[in-house]
């Protein structure tokens, strides 16, 4: 492995030695990319640009914000860590083995892990009440997840699989629940990384399992939704409900509902406890995107059809966009949704009526995000930006707590 940061000074330091590349500069070149009196047309400023330390001919494939991190994933296989609310680069890790498809990350607070793992573990469990807690990242591929610190990037555990994994997965800081491509789900226990439990849906698995209010969601290909308690040693299913279609991409969960998209050309709505639809809102064909979900409003981009906007409580549409994709940024009265062609539409939420259109030239990989007013962008090469509306507050950890 080529590098493992730590934190301030010293994790650059150790990074450098390890081939992790230069320092990033704090601006570089940013030619050809948006101008600052672009972005002013839209009240929106750089609130922080980054360069991120690439190898040569490496470029960035994507980019996540989970949290207070921004994870880059790179041509080389490498996943750097950013700093989300200055902009300062944290670690870097090379994955390793040959190169294979790799999941969106999940974060796990207050994770506990003793220093052996395996069999070790099991046989002797430890006292985790002298075990110090830490903040975990968890990025997967189809044969392997990779727990870190995710403030320091030290690698503390490798959960390697005994079946292939076909989705990205969820942690409660004690298990990594992921799908596998025969429709099972798995809990797989952080210590020793053996499988707590496994359960079956009657398709593979391609959605993010999530976890909220300590209940575990399942959407499947074979058009369920599964709700389980992920705590219970039997009788774990608590309600299965059916749509009339696969279920392949990540849905939303809050305290209003569990919101799901199906190739049936529905958006669902189900009660978190009961499972009783609540509303389904239909669209002009098969939902294949991921659901956004966020204040008032839930977005979703039907393939060969529209981009729309839904109420949260009624399932109505509010609006719709023929070229829209997705929300990168919130800010009352305003959703900014980028298109097609890359522009970034400034709408108004309540009215869905196209304000300004702004070319995001230079900048090619977008984090989503319909619920906070900061958009992340980057560009293959490694560039990193932070863009904020010019009257909102200083950026903190807090305000991006997921």
């Amino acid at each position: 492995m080529r590098c493992v940061g730590k934190l301030a000074g010293l994790g650059l330091a150790l990074a450098l030695l390890a081939g992790c590349g230069q320092p990033p500069s704090a601006e570089g070149d940013w030619t050809g990319v948006v101008g600052p009196e672009v972005l002013a047309k839209a009240s929106l400023e750089y609130y922080w640009k980054s360069q991120l330390p690439l190898e040569q001919a490496e470029q960035v494939r994507q980019i996540w914000r989970l949290d207070e991190n921004i994870y880059a994933l790179t041509s080389s296989n490498r996943l750097l860590a950013v700093d989300a609310v200055r902009g300062r680069y944290k670690w870097c890790y090379e994955l390793p083995g040959p190169a294979q498809k790799v999941f969106a990350p999940c974060h796990a607070d207050d994770v506990l892990l003793p220093e052996a793992g395996g069999i070790a573990a099991l046989l002797n469990p430890p006292d985790l009440a002298r075990v110090t807690p830490f903040k975990g990242v968890i990025i997967n591929t189809g044969s392997y997840a990779l727990l870190f610190n995710r403030d320091t990037g030290g690698l503390m555990r490798k959960l390697d699989f005994d079946f292939a994994v076909t989705s990205p997965g969820s942690s409660d800081g004690l298990r990594f629940y992921v799908g596998s491509v025969k429709g099972w789900y798995h809990a797989v226990r952080l210590s020793e990384g053996l499988n707590d439990w496994t359960m079956s849906t009657g398709d593979m698995i391609s959605a993010r399992p999530v976890l909220f209010k300590g209940r575990l969601y399942v959407g499947s290909q074979d058009g369920n939704l599964y709700a389980v308690n992920p705590q219970a040693s039997a009788n774990r299913r608590l309600w299965l409900e059916r749509t009339d279609g696969p279920i392949t991409a990540d849905f939303a969960v809050d305290a209003r509902g569990c919101f799901v998209g199906s190739h049936d050309y529905r958006l669902y709505a189900y009660d978190l406890l009961t499972g009783a639809q609540l509303w389904a809102f239909r669209a002009q064909g098969p939902l294949r995107q991921p659901v956004q979900l966020g204040t008032r409003s839930l977005f979703l981009c039907a393939d060969k059809d529209r981009f729309y906007a839904v109420d949260v409580a009624s399932g109505r549409k509010r609006w719709d966009l023929p070229d829209g994709r997705v929300v990168v940024a919130a800010a009352e009265p305003h959703v900014f949704v980028l298109n097609a062609g890359r522009q970034l539409l400034m709408v108004n939420e309540s009215l869905g009526q196209v304000e300004l259109s702004l070319p995001m030239n230079g900048l090619d990989l977008f984090v989503a995000n319909a619920d906070k007013p900061v958009i992340f962008a980057g560009a293959a090469d490694g560039k990193l930006a932070c863009i904020r509306p010019v009257s909102e507050e200083k950026l903190t950890e807090f305000m991006l707590k997921d």
